[in-house]
């Protein structure tokens, strides 16, 4: 089996996302310029409506607790019936709070996860960044009433989209909702590499999962699928040490000009073995087949150039072949 990552040495991690691109912020207009209008439309909602409202308001009068653990069952079964597919608890470890923010007076971090259509995402083009936003959108959406909800007991909550305070992949690994792949991105046990993660921390002391060994770690280092597939080679066959834990790492310079020429790419989480375990099964069949004529990068890259409509496409796709 696997092992538990050691986060003891972990240095604060330095923000390179915004707006969901990689980069400086003219690379960052150029991205957003190629979203559609249902995409653009869920990030204003995003930016607009719901980050204003993050931080819930706390009921004065404070909720009398008896059972810990059944209401930490009932706050992650409410995170499920507002559209997260899986929920767990974190400690609160502020070592991952992002470089340009202070961290916030709670002790827990309830990570969830949610899916994205597996067909959308296996599509490079402008389709999958609706699919994209879309689920941020949703997220932050839960993790508002989430943390209102919470708020409603007495007890500070707050909301954290990609701009809030807290890492989300560190966080969910903390908190067992699945173990770091080899592409950096957080595979779940039952939902694969297609999803986003979302978090809302608290002082409410909930009962803490912990990390989990899934055996995911074991077969990310035997497996070479997204190190194969990686139009960039931007995916390390081996584990480093960054910011103080030795993990795998994805090397962002090399990633980004395909993240943002191809849409935000995501070829490698749509080749993840781990999609064909779980709820994507069926969906992953078609990707395993192509995977299979392919065989390398540059075939697989021709056959989403031949699905992804649009001259523009073919002639980006065309520069990396």
């Amino acid at each position: 089996m696997g092992k538990i990552i050691d986060v003891v040495n972990a240095e604060r991690p330095t923000r390179y996302l915004q707006d969901g691109s990689m980069g400086p912020q003219d690379e960052s207009l150029a991205f957003r310029a190629q979203f559609p209008p249902a995409a653009n439309k869920y990030g204003w909602l995003q930016r607009e409506v719901l980050f204003p409202q993050r931080t819930a308001p706390v009921n004065p009068n404070k909720s009398e607790v008896t059972d810990w653990a059944a209401l930490t069952e009932h706050i992650k079964e409410y995170a499920k019936s507002l559209g997260a597919d899986d929920v767990g608890i974190a400690d609160m470890n502020e070592d991952f709070t992002f470089t340009d923010r202070d961290p916030l007076p709670h002790t827990r971090v309830i990570a969830f996860a949610m899916n994205m259509k597996y067909d959308s995402m296996a599509d490079i083009g402008q389709a999958s960044q609706t699919e994209v936003h879309r689920v941020y959108f949703k997220m932050l959406d839960v993790s508002v009433q989430l943390a209102r909800y919470i708020g409603g007991f007495g007890y500070q909550a707050t909301g954290h989209p990609n701009q809030g305070e807290y890492a989300h992949v560190p966080f969910a690994y903390l908190a067992g909702l699945g173990e770091l792949g080899k592409h950096g991105s957080l595979i779940s046990p039952t939902l694969g590499s297609s999803i986003r993660l979302g978090l809302v921390s608290t002082d409410m002391p909930l009962v803490v999962d912990g990390p989990k060994d899934y055996g995911i770690d074991d077969m990310c280092t035997r497996c070479t699928v997204c190190t194969r597939f990686c139009p960039a080679d931007a995916i390390s066959p081996e584990k480093k040490v960054i910011k103080g834990v030795e993990r795998f790492y994805v090397d962002t310079a090399a990633c980004r000009p395909l993240f943002q020429h191809l849409w935000g790419c995501k070829i490698c989480l749509m080749v993840c073995p781990f999609n064909g375990r779980g709820v994507f099964k069926e969906q992953y069949r078609v990707v395993a087949k192509d995977i299979a004529v392919a065989k390398e990068k540059h075939g697989y890259l021709k056959i989403l150039a031949k699905r992804t409509p649009g001259a523009d496409t073919n002639k980006i796709l065309s520069e990396y072949l």
